[in-house]
């Protein structure tokens, strides 16, 4: 009987593991091989997990006002970098690198990198995260 349960608790210890590591991909979603920058002004910041989003106005070339949704790491990563629930804020101007979705029609990126005009910065840049992987 002891038996059982150490085995039923095993294969249960098992297939949680299983879970914590699916995960999707990103290269699915977005191109990897391409960044590209955009500026605009901070609509709406999720702090959450397993990915936090930020809605962002852009001004595209015509004066169009488009919403970006850049999705980046969680909210545990985030605050393990200083990027609390309150580091966005409504209006807050961003200058945002990231990897723009497959989709041209769909405006959104995954995030490498932000900052803001009062020098708040998170992320690496691509050297900054070369100079690392070396």
């Amino acid at each position: 009987m002891k038996s059982n349960r150490a085995l039923l608790a095993l294969l249960g210890l098992l297939a949680m593991t299983v879970v914590t590591y699916g995960h999707h991909s990103f290269a699915a979603t977005y191109d990897e091989a391409k960044t590209i920058e955009i500026k605009g002004k901070v609509v709406v910041f999720s702090f959450r997990n397993p990915h936090s989003l930020i809605t962002v106005e852009v001004t595209d070339a015509k004066g169009k006002k488009v919403r970006w949704g850049v999705e980046g790491p969680g909210s545990t990563q985030l605050a393990n970098s200083g990027v609390q629930n309150d580091t966005l804020r409504y209006g807050d101007e961003l200058v945002i690198t990231g990897n723009p979705g497959r989709n041209p029609a769909e405006p959104k990126l995954r995030l490498r990198t932000m900052k803001r005009p009062d020098g708040f910065t998170y992320g690496l840049t691509d050297e900054q995260r070369k100079a690392t992987d070396e």
